[in-house]
C-alpha cells in the first residue's frame, strides 16, 4: 500500500531533486529513478511525481490525496459495517 504523501516527503524530493546533476529537469537518468521512486512510494501519477520534483502543484496533490484517502476510510467503514 502506498505511503501517505505529506509536505515531508514532498521536501526530501524536492531537495533530493535539487541535487542531482543539471539535466534541465529532463525526466532521464537518477531524475527518473527518482521520480518512479516518489511515484511508487505514494501511488502517483508519473505527472503528478514530475510536478513534485519540479517544484509545482505539490499543495494541490497533497489536498488530492487526502481526500482520496478519506474516501477509502469511509468506504472501508462502511464495508465493516455491513459484515
Amino acid at each position: 500500500m502506498p505511503e501517505f504523501l505529506t509536505v515531508e516527503i514532498v521536501k526530501e524530493y524536492r531537495t533530493r531533486a535539487k541535487n542531482l546533476s543539471e539535466n534541465g529537469e529532463q525526466d532521464i537518468g537518477e531524475r527518473r529513478m527518482l521520480r518512479r521512486e516518489l511515484q511508487k512510494r505514494c501511488g502517483l501519477t508519473e505527472l503528478q511525481a514530475i510536478n513534485i520534483l519540479n517544484g509545482v502543484h505539490a499543495e494541490d496533490y497533497i489536498a488530492i490525496k487526502e481526500k482520496e484517502y478519506a474516501e477509502d476510510e469511509r468506504r472501508k467503514a462502511e464495508r465493516d459495517q455491513e459484515a
